[in-house]
């Protein structure tokens, strides 16, 4: 049996998990009942500056990952590439439209389960990559160590000041936002234990990121 290349394999769910994620937030867009916090900081932004939200994404992500790395939270390949496609995939996916804006209440609901559910999906994928946080995390940690303050409270606050602004600014808050904060960790979780590299017999962590 020919023996799959490691490093093909971390690329392969690396760059899958990301693109899953990306649909699911257009389908979380397009559904009309709100969308995860940092979309609807991106897509408020959108709205003011002469970018795409994609773009938007790209730039928020470039700018922390700066500031982490420079709280000395040096950033991996993977922080590099999660800073550019992800914005590339989100707007290419809004750019071909092949997924349709739901025509019903009842499609609108499916649209929005199915969004939680590619997302947390999509994120215990390109986690299990291993190669390396997100731009918003090792702001996140960088903060966290300059602070003294758990990640998780200054994750909490991140978000809680990002769904903030970007509703100020006209992004879509709605049930589904608080369904995607009560429920995407739990699908994220289950993957990361899962779906995990081939040979992997322990779901990553967060020291490995």
């Amino acid at each position: 049996m020919k023996k799959y290349s490691p490093l093909l394999m971390k690329f392969l769910y690396f760059f899958g998990g990301l693109y899953i994620v990306s649909i699911g937030k257009v389908m979380l867009i397009y559904s009309g009942y709100g969308v995860d916090p940092w979309t609807v900081f991106h897509l408020g932004v959108s709205y003011h500056l002469p970018f795409t939200v994609g773009q938007i994404s790209q730039i928020v992500g470039a700018v922390m990952m700066i500031i982490g790395w420079a709280l000395k939270i040096k950033p991996k390949i993977g922080t590099f590439l999660n800073m550019y496609f992800f914005g590339v995939f989100l707007d290419l996916n809004l750019y071909l439209n092949f997924v349709k804006e739901p025509n019903s209440f009842a499609m609108t609901i499916i649209y929005l389960a199915i969004g939680i559910l590619t997302n947390g999906i999509g994120f215990g994928l390109y986690l299990n990559a291993e190669l390396g946080a997100g731009p918003r995390d090792s702001f996140m940690l960088g903060i966290s160590k300059v602070t003294g303050k758990t990640a998780g409270f200054i994750k909490t606050c991140m978000e809680t000041m990002a769904l903030l602004i970007g509703w100020l600014l006209g992004g879509p808050v709605g049930i589904g936002t608080l369904f995607y904060a009560l429920f995407v960790g739990t699908v994220m979780q289950w993957t990361l234990e899962h779906v995990k590299l081939p040979g992997k017999s322990k779901p990553v962590t967060s020291e490995k990121l």
